[in-house]
């Protein structure tokens, strides 16, 4: 699925230091286009993609990362759910300012992590490196996020907004 940013994302890799190194999950039409792009690019050390991860697994994954990052570039993207798993797991997120779309709403700005334009790989890398490259900034954003998860996200206050909403509108 091209909205998803992925090629925007491995020439991202480009732009980051030699020690970083970038996952991507997921199986899709787009697999094999990823796999000649991160060859030709002579990313095979800096851009791995692993496949379909189970849902039993991503917890670790998440765990494992310093930085989740959602690079779509399209309003198909609404909402970016995985955004919120990472928050889950205290993750600071750099996702994309698509118009019409709640993925930069989901990923506070300053916040629980940085936004920048889609389909900019080197806004994409330097975000990233400006989130994993200072401790202070990590700290920071990976408290937030975490903060932000448990203060919107949570299924107890997802139920009760609708509550909310649907008692506001049976009212109104």
């Amino acid at each position: 699925m091209a909205y998803k940013g992925f090629t925007h994302l491995v020439e991202a890799a480009r732009f980051l230091k030699d020690d970083y190194v970038v996952l991507i999950g997921g199986t899709g039409v787009l697999e094999q286009a990823l796999s000649q792009q991160i060859k030709r690019l002579g990313l095979e050390n800096k851009v791995v993609l692993l496949g379909r991860i189970p849902d039993k697994d991503l917890p670790a994954y998440f765990g494992a990362c310093k930085v989740f990052c959602l690079p779509s570039v399209q309003k198909t993207e609404a909402f970016g759910i995985v955004q919120i798993e990472a928050m889950s797991c205290g993750k600071p997120v750099v996702a994309t300012r698509i118009p019409q779309s709640g993925v930069s709403w989901v990923n506070k700005h300053g916040v629980s992590g940085l936004n920048v334009m889609p389909g900019n790989a080197g806004e994409l890398a330097r975000a990233i490196q400006d989130i994993a490259d200072n401790e202070s900034v990590y700290d920071k954003y990976s408290m937030a996020a975490k903060n932000r998860y448990w203060d919107i996200f949570t299924n107890e206050h997802m139920i009760d907004k609708c509550k909310r909403i649907y008692n506001n509108l049976w009212e109104g």
